[in-house]
Parts: structure tokens; sequence; C-alpha cells
């Protein structure tokens, strides 16, 4: 507290020579003044809240001044303050307040200053910044160096330094810097990505590395691509097969499924004179085949639950929201009547949410080969682990996993929810778990992070309403930072749209698929 004083106070006094000497920072002298004095007062609260809006308020404001402040915040004792400050410098994008952040990058030695001010770079950019991060490339630091390498991936490389720090790592024993390598490597539009990424996915032990190479050949979009995914579509086992059945027919416009052999007589037929139709012709197709669908009235895709998204994965986490909410009857008043009878021939007569998530939860698990790996989450105030780890489905593991999913009735969730006040919908500590991560949140790369799953179906029918995240975008900013080194596929499902704005990105950032589960 009495560095920030001592901060603000010296700031105070000198304002007029900083404000003369940065006639491009954005914020006016008399606005600046007033916010660093309402700051000091705040910020000399106890209450770690009203010290979190004052750190908000300023970081509003575009202000090299404001940069010793935020850096200084950084040593609160309380994490709710710390987290507002990487927003805070994120915002500011002004030339001069951007040198001084690199200036405070360069000559910090705490991996907490570091880390954050990489993290707001990831938003920034800063040309200024680029050769503190490519230095920061080899910090001892794990998580520096890791942040570096990933940030590295979004400048240019004009002079190939970028490419040549990034490659250097490219042998690292830890599969998370590798993974990171080949992300900013695609990102950065490396001249031998393709070549390289058919290496990666031919020959890296970690499944996560050969996933990001899959996407890296799908995002090329090129003919020679083709080959090789095949080639590994006939090598691989579970999600990844998935992976590499997308990527084909994303290139391509052409549909064989998972099945590398009709894949393979397809290829040998056709190679001599394909060519991988243009973006423009995509389109042509897909309004065509809209076109058709309205004609015949044939049901658009992604309104069946679970079985409604094949997935070739063979670990598998299931996670359900039981909120009070779940409790509710399912809206079918007001629709069509020829929906709502498709509705009930493909779901039954289950009058609530929870009834009929739970009766296409146990089908699903009961089908499941004998082969995969699940587990199955449920989450309300708190998370319940069915296992604390993925279990093979044999039929003993299934039967377990049914008689625990049969107990989830309305009235289940109004004696042993509702009645323990823990009706509400954590959805931060339940993908937060599903990443592999502690209830705290966890954005700090540490080495050997895994995942026990590739694939997540996540069914929840509302927006987050306690835990440590709350905020919907916060919350997919989150997901997306650990998820970049976990690569789960996230399939989403809901009722109706109230939590579309969560849970749609979240699949699609991830590969995976939305379904909205209602009669329209």
């Amino acid at each position: 507290m009495a560095r920030i004083k001592l901060t603000v106070l010296s700031l105070l006094v000198f304002l007029v020579p900083l404000v003369a000497q940065a006639p491009k920072d954005r914020t006016p002298k008399d606005k600046l003044a007033k916010a660093l004095a309402d700051f000091e007062k705040l910020y000399a609260n106890t209450n770690e809240h009203v010290r979190r809006a004052a750190v908000d308020d300023i970081g509003t404001l575009k202000h090299k001044a404001l940069v010793p402040i935020l850096v200084a915040c950084l040593k609160d004792k309380s994490q709710v303050v710390r987290e507002a400050v990487v927003p805070a410098m994120a915002n500011q994008t002004t030339k001069p307040a951007l040198h001084a952040l690199t200036v405070e990058l360069r000559k910090a030695k705490s991996d907490v200053v570091r880390i954050a001010i990489l993290k707001a770079f990831k938003t920034t950019r800063p040309p200024v910044a680029k050769d503190a991060v490519l230095k920061l490339a080899t910090a001892k630091s794990y998580p520096v160096r890791l942040l570096a390498l990933d940030l590295l991936g979004d400048y240019s490389d004009d002079d190939g330094k970028i490419a040549e720090a990034l490659l250097h790592h490219l042998e690292d024993r830890d599969a998370q810097v590798r993974l990171t390598v080949l992300d900013a490597l695609t990102r950065l539009g490396y001249r031998d990505l393709i070549g390289l990424a058919i290496r990666l996915l031919k020959k890296d032990k970690d499944w996560r590395v050969r996933a990001v190479a899959v996407q890296a050949l799908r995002r090329s979009r090129e003919k020679r691509v083709i080959e090789p995914l095949i080639e590994a579509m006939q090598r691989e086992k579970g999600r990844l097969i998935t992976d590499i059945r997308d990527a084909l027919a994303d290139i391509t416009q052409t549909t064989y499924g998972p099945n590398p052999e009709l894949w393979r007589r397809w290829w040998e037929r056709v190679k001599g004179g394909f060519k991988v139709p243009t973006q423009e012709e995509i389109a042509k197709r897909k309004a065509k085949l809209a076109k058709d669908l309205a004609r015949y009235g044939i049901p658009k895709k992604g309104t069946t639950p679970f079985q409604g998204i094949q997935s070739k994965s063979r670990r598998m986490l299931f996670i359900l929201d039981i909120s009070g909410s779940m409790r509710d009857k399912l809206s079918l008043e007001g629709g069509d009547p020829k929906a709502i009878k498709a509705f009930r021939e493909r779901y039954g007569q289950y009058e609530t949410k929870i009834d009929l998530a739970r009766e296409e939860l146990i089908t699903t698990v009961a089908n499941l080969p004998s082969y995969t790996k699940f587990n199955i989450f449920l989450f309300h105030n708190d998370v319940i682990e069915w296992k604390k780890h993925l279990t093979r489905a044999t039929q003993g593991n299934k039967n377990q996993a049914i008689k625990f999913l049969a107990k989830l009735t309305p009235k289940w969730i109004e004696d042993v929810v509702i009645k323990q006040g823990k009706g509400q919908t954590n959805t931060f500590a339940a993908l937060n778990k599903a990443l592999g991560l502690a209830d705290e949140p966890q954005e700090k790369p540490s080495k050997n992070h895994t995942v026990e799953s590739d694939t997540v179906f996540f069914l929840s029918d509302g927006m987050p309403t306690v835990g440590r995240i709350r905020d919907p975008q916060e919350l997919l900013r989150y997901v997306r930072t650990v998820n970049a080194r976990a690569k789960i596929v996230f399939h989403t499902l809901t009722f109706g749209h109230g939590n579309v704005a969560l849970l749609r990105p979240l699949a699609e950032w991830s590969g995976g698929k939305y379904i909205e589960i209602g009669v329209n």
C-alpha cells in the first residue's frame, strides 16, 4: 500500500512535465490527475473488491503514467485485485504507454511482472516490444519462456529471427513447448510449415502436438497435405481420427467419415485431376444445399444431444449441470405442432430438462465401446466427480455410472441441491477441473501439465451465477488461454438460447459442436 501511495504522489507532483513530454497519451491532464487522486483513496481500502474497482477504473484510461502503478498493483496480496491488472495493461495502447510497458518488461526480474506484461502484449502486440519478447524466449523461467514463444507467433518476421528462435525450441522434451512453437509458427506463416507439420504428425509422441499439426495442415488447404492426412488416419486411434476426418472434409469438401480405407480408395481414384475447392466454390455449394434442404423440408442438423455428435475419442468426459433450473419443465408450449411431435418422437415424453439430459446420457454411457475411457462430472455450486480418473467402459463400470446417473431426478435436485443452498451454476469450477486444474484460475503455464480427457461433452442450461470467474467473456478468454495447452475439444449442449454467448464460442474455438436442444 505504501509503495502504491508513494508512486501515485510522485506522479501527481510531476504530472505536468509528464503530460508535456507525452502529447500522444490520450488522457487529458485534468482527468488523469482526478483519476489518480480517486485511485489513491479507493486503493487504501481494506476490501479487495474496492481495490479491484480502483484498478478497473484507472485501467480504462490510457497514459504511460499509469504503468508503474499497475506494475505495483501486481504485488497486491489479493488475487482478485491482481486479476484486474492484465486487462488494464492491455488497454494501454498509446505508443508512450507501450514503450513504458516494454521498459518494465526489460528490467523486470519478477516472473509475476513479466508474465502480466506478456499477457497484456498478447492483446496489443506492440512492435516496440519485439526484441524484448525474443530475448525472453530463452528465459530460464518456464512460464515466461512459454508465454514469450506463444507471443512471437503474433508478430511479423521480416528478418527471419522469430522463426529461427521458434525452431530452436521444436526439439524440446516438454510437449507444451513443442505444441506452442508449432501453433506460433502456424500463425506466423512459416514458409515450410507444411513439411514441418507432416513430420511432426508422423513422429511426435504427444497427441496434442499431432493435433496441432493436423490443424496446421487443415489451414493450409493445399492438395499435397491430403495424402499425409489419410496416412495419419490409418495410424491414429481415438479423437485424432475425428480431427483428421474434419480436416480432410474441409479441404476436399468430400465426406468419407472416419474410414481411412474409403478415403484411400477415393484418393487413388481422383488425385490425378483433383483441385482443392476455393472458398467461393464452397460458399456456392453450401447455399445450394441450404436451398435444397428448405425445399424438401429436411430438418437442420444439430438437435440431438450426445449421440448426435460423432466422435472417435477414446477418452471422454461428460459434464452435466444439476443446478436448480435443471428441474424446470421443457418449454414446448407455443411451438409448431409438427416440430413438437418430432421432438417427442426423438426424446420421448420427458417433462423436465434433467429428465431428458439424464436419459440421453444414460443411453450414451450404455453404448460406449469397451475400449473407451470415460468419466462424469456433475456441477452446481461445486463439482461432483463420479470417479477421480477416467475409467474404462467395462460393463461393470458402465452399470455403476448408470446407477450414479439414475438418481438425478427433479426431486433429487430439490432434496440434495436446493435444500443445501447449492442450486447455482459454477461453470468455471466445472471447466477448470476438466482442464486438469485446481479450483483457482491457473493461467500460468506449468511443466508437464496433462489432461486425462481429450473430448468433453458439456451440458448446461444457463450462464454462470457463482464461481471465481462469472463473466462469460472473461471465462471464455481464460478457457481459451489454458486450452491452448490442453487441446481439449468441447462439445456444448444447452436448452434454448440463454447461454449461447458462452457455449457456442467455447465449442467453435475448440473444434467442437454446439447444439441447442429444442423444437426449433
